[in-house]
């Protein structure tokens, strides 16, 4: 991408006035590397061009620029300017999610707890109205999604994390990747029939509207604990999923003994 096409497609003059200008910036264009807009190798434009579209002062653009590097997301090259690095290859962390280890699922879920409770509480509190409208479209999409809501549930979420301020809460979702959502894994039919699928989804959007509600009215305790009570709710439904898959794969003799000592 071109600096001239960067500067035009990021619209950086929409920048908050309301908060840390640097943050802000730096979100901005950490947003557009995580989307794609911006790729490995593309040259950020100047300190000016940047300062310009922004409407902010050279520093603010120096000191998000130094944010970037911080996160890994761009380096610097004497008289050359910044330039976005490719993403870090995945290390063994969350290898064993490759082979849809259930226990390792499961664990992952606990981890979203730890780091989602604290982003809802950041949003309520951080978040635009531009980002909302996004909450909202994603919210729409779950019930409509031809993969189970997968694709508007991430979405969902990676809006949210967007909305705290801090690229590292949108770095982690992405590493996550596809392991963020269970339902991804194959391993389980989350829905069965038609009717059923339609009633699983219509409670997943019902926790993700709960949240999108906490964050609209600013309020951080109550967004963390909705977020709290659908990450708790989602390992639940997952763990119930896997039991299920169990005992139907039980041996029949098995089970008919179990029936005749009940």
């Amino acid at each position: 991408m071109n600096e001239r096409s960067f500067l035009s497609d990021l619209s950086l003059n929409t920048v908050a006035r309301k908060r840390n200008l640097v943050s802000d910036l730096a979100e901005a264009i950490s947003r557009e590397i995580a989307e794609g807009r911006l790729q490995a190798g593309d040259r950020l434009p100047t300190e000016a061009e940047l300062a310009a579209a922004a409407g902010v002062s050279r520093t603010v653009v120096r000191e998000a620029v130094a944010a970037l590097k911080a996160a890994k997301l761009v380096q610097t090259r004497q008289g050359a300017g910044a330039f976005v690095l490719p993403p870090p290859p995945k290390s063994d962390f969350f290898a064993s999610l490759s082979n849809g280890e259930v226990d390792d699922i499961l664990a992952m879920l606990e981890l979203r707890l730890a780091v989602e409770v604290e982003a809802a509480s950041l949003a309520a509190v951080r978040r635009t109205d531009e980002e909302m409208a996004a909450l909202d479209r994603a919210l729409e999409n779950i019930t409509k999604g031809e993969d189970y809501g997968i694709a508007a549930d991430l979405e969902f979420h990676r809006i949210l994390a967007g909305a705290t301020k801090n690229p590292y809460f949108a770095r982690f979702l992405d590493f996550l990747g596809e392991f963020a959502v269970p339902r991804r894994s194959g391993q389980l039919d989350p829905v069965g029939t038609d009717q059923r699928q339609r009633d699983y989804l219509s409670v997943i959007e019902r926790e993700h509207r709960a949240i999108r509600d906490a964050i609209a009215m600013g309020d951080s305790n109550l967004a963390a604990a909705m977020m709290r009570a659908h990450l708790a709710n989602s390992r639940n439904r997952y763990s119930a999923r896997i039991l299920q898959a169990s005992d139907a794969s039980a041996p029949k003799a098995v089970k008919i003994r179990s029936a005749a000592k009940a």
